[in-house]
């Protein structure tokens, strides 16, 4: 074991995990000694596991923290900084993440989205501060699963679930909203305030559910819950009337999104996609009556005849949950 010096100074040791890091890549046999006699993953195994492998930071700063004696470089910087540095960590962004994957996953929608946060905010272990506040503003679980039906459907065979922009943008909502307020981790509470302050596609995900983002941060200040002093955001323009449902091949969704996007990009006007459970192999997407979505879809698709448009109405019902037989696209 390495002793530290009298006076140790934490940024000095982060220099010299990098400087251990730049040693080993470049081939320095002491650094690629140091990491074979310390780190725990390869203390005492075959030179092998190191051969052509990059050291990255992290392993030499656990190497370096190992050689002063600590379990961890957590554990090293703790002991340097003291007790009263509060080490902030993920593993409650992460923890929560699972809990809405499970929600997805159990309807077997491909897509984890704003809705499956919602859902797990009203499904917790024991009761949260932020289930109760939905609760008083009427979100109840069954009806927030019929929305997540109704927005995704039972996607048959579906066996994975994948994240989404809505998903990355409410979990950076929520771990910075945690990390603005001063707490070390990320709580049910501030994931839906999260909810309330993200606008994808210029609308708040709560209005859903005629939620408006103050009566969230009212409950939450009512209960004691520390809330930022910025105000949630407010679309620029209210939402119109709804256009029809323009279908078009999943293939071409990365081109449509994009030709969207151009002119319409997010806080302009509300539109988004999702899979359909009317034509198999399509995406649709829908949005204000103001935007010109067929043209749109038809300018960016690589067939324009593979483009279907159905009244707002009739696509609503055809995209409900329960057995139906799935439309095939023509040829």
């Amino acid at each position: 074991m390495t002793p530290l010096p009298d006076q140790p100074n934490p940024d000095q040791l982060r220099i010299q995990a990098k400087e251990l890091k730049r040693a080993f890549n470049d081939g320095d046999p002491a650094a690629f000694q140091r990491v074979l006699e310390a780190h725990p993953k390869y203390k005492g195994r075959a030179k092998k596991r190191l051969r052509d492998r990059p050291l990255t930071l992290r392993d030499a700063q656990v190497t370096l923290a190992v050689e002063h004696g600590y379990e961890s470089w957590q554990a090293l910087l703790a002991a340097l900084e003291g007790s009263s540095v509060v080490r902030w960590g993920a593993p409650g962004a992460m923890s929560f993440s699972s809990r809405a994957f499970k929600e997805a996953m159990e309807l077997r929608h491909a897509l984890c989205s704003s809705d499956h946060f919602l859902l797990a905010l009203l499904n917790p272990k024991e009761p949260t501060v932020a289930s109760q506040v939905l609760a008083e503003l009427g979100v109840t679980y069954e009806r927030a699963r019929q929305r997540a039906r109704l927005m995704q459907g039972r996607h048959r065979g579906t066996s994975r679930t994948s994240s989404t922009p809505v998903f990355q943008s409410i979990t950076g909502w929520a771990e910075g909203l945690a990390v603005g307020m001063g707490n070390d981790y990320v709580s049910d509470e501030h994931v839906l305030l999260a909810l309330a302050f993200d606008q994808v596609g210029g609308s708040p995900d709560l209005d859903w559910y005629d939620i408006d983002a103050d009566e969230v941060v009212k409950a939450l200040r009512v209960r004691g819950v520390s809330v930022p002093t910025l105000a949630p955001p407010v679309a620029k323009t209210p939402s119109g009337p709804w256009g029809p449902f323009v279908y078009f091949p999943a293939k071409d969704h990365t081109k449509v999104a994009m030709a969207i996007m151009k002119r319409f990009p997010p806080g302009v006007a509300h539109w988004g996609f999702s899979l359909s459970r009317h034509m198999e192999g399509f995406h649709y997407v829908h949005g204000e009556d103001i935007i010109p979505l067929e043209r749109l879809v038809r300018s960016a698709v690589s067939d324009r005849s593979t483009v279907e448009v159905i009244p707002f109405e009739q696509a609503r019902e055809l995209e409900q949950p329960g057995p139906r037989p799935r439309k095939k696209p023509a040829g």
